[in-house]
């Protein structure tokens, strides 16, 4: 009988050391509900910079997001879903020996009395008219800090990013209460980050449009220098330089013939229209000179902006008189 007890107990330990240990604090995972990790949330969706060409206009926007994460901002390129939506429009102007590029920068839907955060950058007329991977990761970086600072997140750490070394920031530029309150209007929360009021807004100012028509007739590069060359000399005069046509742009059209007149000379005629948004003619320049054969046939890098450059007094000056003239 005592044999019997013992295979009896020993059995009952046996099944025991099978099962888990006790564990009276163990929570019991069998009833807890089921829970996701939170995802993040795009805060901010950049659109592609307006009058700039829309390949170049493409990639600034993917590298601006890009820029923007080293500021703490989940960006994306518009159209995606986003609380915030921020555009930019392009000129053009010279900058010593290369051109700059500005960018307004504005968040849409804002006041349009409201001050955009402007980036400015100077690049090579080479750069700019191959759209270099350089000049797009420049453009963004510089971009960065200003749109940061527009939607109220202005950085808040040291000058050491390359971002904020290349637009000089120090003290970061304060968006206007305007700002603020589009932004609180935007945001999820209604709430918006406080900030301290910026300088009262200036009247937005009215620029004129003009989309410069590619140029026929040159030889070698003569056609891409002199269109490139001509968009940067309008775009130094507070023009706002286009991509397309529309009812209220002007356009500017250029042709080059060359002429032989000996074996080692040519004659060079390059001639400058500009018409009004209806496709009528404003008026017209002409540029006149003898050249070298074998420089016309080569490169016009160079020259094609002095030439551009000296016509472009007279293009602007015949702007003006369609402006001021009386409508019929």
């Amino acid at each position: 009988m005592m044999l019997r007890l013992a295979a009896m107990l020993l059995g009952l330990l046996a099944l025991a050391a099978c099962g888990p240990p006790p564990r009276p604090f163990e929570h019991d995972n069998s009833e807890a509900p089921m829970r996701r990790l939170p995802r993040d949330k795009t805060e901010l969706a950049i659109g592609a910079p307006r009058h700039m060409p829309p390949e170049m206009a493409d990639r600034v926007a993917a590298a601006l997001a890009i820029e923007l994460q080293s500021y703490g901002i989940l960006a994306a390129v518009q159209p995606a879903n986003a609380p915030i939506q921020v555009s930019g429009v392009m000129s053009t102007r010279d900058a010593d020996a290369g051109i700059e590029i500005q960018i307004d920068w504005r968040i849409d839907g804002a006041p349009k009395t409201q001050e955009p955060a402007t980036s400015r950058t100077r690049a090579r007329p080479e750069d700019y008219a191959e759209a270099s991977e350089r000049l797009v990761s420049r453009i963004a970086q510089q971009a960065a800090p200003r749109i940061a600072t527009l939607i109220g997140r202005p950085p808040n750490f040291q000058a050491r990013a390359p971002g904020q070394v290349a637009a000089g920031v120090t003290v970061p530029y304060e968006p206007t209460p305007e700002a603020v309150a589009a932004l609180a209007a935007s945001s999820p929360s209604g709430t918006a980050t406080p900030v301290t009021p910026g300088p009262p807004s200036k009247p937005q100012e009215t620029y004129l449009k003009v989309l410069v028509a590619p140029v026929t007739g040159a030889p070698s590069d003569g056609n891409r220098q002199l269109y490139s060359g001509m968009r940067r000399a309008l775009g130094s005069s507070k023009i706002v330089i286009v991509d397309a046509p529309g009812a209220d742009v002007f356009s500017v059209v250029g042709t080059v013939s060359l002429t032989t007149i000996d074996d080692k000379t040519g004659q060079l005629v390059v001639k400058w229209f500009v018409k009004d948004p209806t496709g009528r003619n404003v008026g017209d320049l002409e540029q006149s000179n003898p050249v070298p054969m074998a420089a016309a046939k080569g490169s016009w890098a160079g020259f094609g902006d002095i030439v551009a450059t000296a016509a472009s007094e007279g293009v602007l000056e015949l702007l003006e008189k369609a402006i001021n003239r009386p409508r019929p």
